[in-house]
């Protein structure tokens, strides 16, 4: 083992020295006494340096290393060899280490060394000797170095900074955050958060004072947490007024204690924002509920006088069976032309009752492979006065009856059998009908001129069409596949485009064996056995 050091010898020898003086006058030196004195006195181990944590190290009157502690060599990294000179031993701890060669008794200072900040204190031994005792501050010294920047660079920021401990009183606020909420220099140290704020919901709604015990609550989750911790409140002023901050909360270890950063950053400005962009959302709901309207009415007022123009016509045509070829010309041609009007008010006034949110669904038990029937048989005729073949193929799996609206299921088949006629000059259509597992699904094909790469993102979007050319070609207002869209995701199904080309397009509409008020979820309202089921948006 080591030589202990001379302080501790020193410190025996006054122990003997004392014990071989004589006792004052009036002091009893009787044995039992002096073995009750000896009972009492405190016992010191003579290796207590060796168990030191810290590091020790004892230099003689030479400037010689005579001892030197395992806590030294460990903190150091070094041997530390005993009758080293003291600029010996500083030169082969390395450069890092140059100070503590004019370190004197009394002084500090902070080496980093193997990789650790150590504080070496200077202390005068006998014989004009030095004691260095060495504390490793590694992890401390870096955390205040940590702070005092941040606290440096927030203090003069734009931006309020409160240091908090976890009592929830605020210990260091910056200029900025005093001046912003109206204090002098100082005078927020010490106040309670509780006192400060009023936290509320993230649109800054519903503001509510906090308990002492709340704020403490909150800062042991922040704590226990560890990462960032945000939420909104409305921060007070001295003399009176608020104004809304976004907070940001984070621990941090300050030497043997535990504080919470927290910057508060002004959202008046966001906020300032934001309402106004709640009024303008406002506005245009309102006002698109009024266009809604606007086109309900307006659908209504065209579509009674045409079907009375319809009506007429077709009385016409039925009385005039002799009339010369002209005339049948023009009246076919005003009967073709009011079709087509009414189809395109039917479709606005569909598109206004989903944009309004009150388009019916009306689930009953239907028959899909009778509902393709019907429209195949309707849809052959117009196909051949285009010269195209109509295909009608046999429907696969085992047939069953569903719950849907066959009213709607018979509007997005027409919408979808109607562009494939429409857009396809020679060649066939092709229909089908498939029984899945829990579904159905029709297929309908055509030999159209397809949809480009380009256009196929907006296929589903209103009133768009592929091409202006397109459009006037073919006419239409852009409305029916995006009302097939809608009315499918009431049905609680979906259609899309399988696949498309130069020789042709595929889509497919799948709809669920049972439609039990699916819609409510897609801005419906859902009618069964003659009583409306409320929509959740209704709420």
């Amino acid at each position: 083992m080591p030589n202990p050091p001379r302080a501790c010898l020193a410190a025996k020898r006054i122990t003997i020295r004392a014990a071989s003086r004589p006792a004052p006058a009036g002091i009893c030196t009787s044995p039992i006494h002096s073995r009750a004195m000896e009972r009492s006195a405190p016992w010191v181990p003579v290796d207590l340096a060796e168990r030191l944590p810290l590091g020790v190290c004892c230099f003689d009157g030479e400037d010689r290393l005579v001892y030197a502690n395992p806590g030294a060599r460990k903190l150091f990294d070094y041997p530390m060899p005993r009758g080293e000179t003291r600029k010996a031993l500083i030169m082969n701890l390395g450069e890092s280490c140059a100070g503590l060669g004019i370190l004197s008794p009394g002084q500090r200072m902070v080496v980093p060394a193997a990789g650790r900040l150590l504080e070496v204190e200077a202390q005068e031994s006998e014989g004009r000797g030095m004691l260095w005792l060495i504390v490793d501050h590694s992890i401390e010294l870096r955390l205040r170095a940590q702070l005092a920047e941040e606290a440096s660079f927030l203090a003069h920021s734009h931006e309020a900074f409160l240091v908090i401990d976890l009592t929830g009183f605020v210990r260091y606020a910056n200029e900025f955050c005093e001046r912003e909420r109206g204090y002098e220099p100082g005078g927020l140290v010490g106040k309670g958060l509780a006192d400060l704020e009023r936290t509320c919901t993230a649109m800054y709604e519903n503001p509510q004072a906090q308990s002492l015990a709340d704020i403490q609550a909150r800062l042991r989750e922040v704590v226990k947490n560890g990462g960032v911790y945000r939420y909104n409140a409305w921060h007070q002023h001295r003399g009176g007024g608020e104004h809304p901050v976004e907070v940001h909360m984070r621990p941090h270890r300050l030497s043997s204690e535990t504080v919470i950063l927290t910057t508060a950053h002004d959202d008046a400005r966001r906020l300032m924002h934001l309402q106004a962009l709640t009024q303008a959302k406002a506005e245009a709901e309102s006002a698109n509920r009024a266009k809604s309207a606007f086109l309900a009415i307006t659908s209504h007022e065209l579509r009674t006088p045409l079907t009375g123009i319809i009506g007429f016509c077709e009385l016409l045509q039925l009385e005039k069976t002799d009339a010369n070829p002209q005339t049948q010309k023009y009246l076919k041609l005003i009967a073709e032309s009011s079709h087509s009007l009414l189809a395109i008010i039917n479709d606005i006034l569909d598109f206004s009752k989903i944009e309004s949110r009150t388009l019916d669904i009306r689930p009953v038990n239907v028959d899909p492979d009778q509902v393709l029937d019907l429209i195949a048989r309707a849809w052959r005729e117009r196909a051949g006065v285009r010269g195209l073949k109509f295909v009608r193929h046999a429907s696969t799996g085992v047939q069953v009856s569903c719950t849907s609206d066959p009213l709607r299921m018979r509007q997005m088949l027409d919408n979808l059998i109607g562009n494939a006629v429409k857009f396809t000059e020679r060649g066939r259509v092709e229909i089908g009908l498939s029984y899945l597992a829990d579904a159905i699904e029709f297929t309908i094909a055509d030999t159209g001129i397809g949809i480009p790469e380009s256009a196929r993102g907006n296929l589903f979007q209103a009133f768009w069409q592929a091409a202006d050319a397109t459009t006037r070609a073919a006419g239409g207002a852009g409305l029916g596949l995006y009302i097939c869209r809608n009315l499918a995701e009431m049905l609680g199904g979906r259609v899309w485009m399988h696949a498309s080309g130069p020789m042709g397009s595929i889509f497919k509409l799948r709809l669920p064996i049972v439609c039990s008020g699916a819609g409510a979820r897609f801005n419906a309202r859902v009618r069964t056995s003659g009583m409306w089921v409320k929509s959740p948006h209704d709420e």
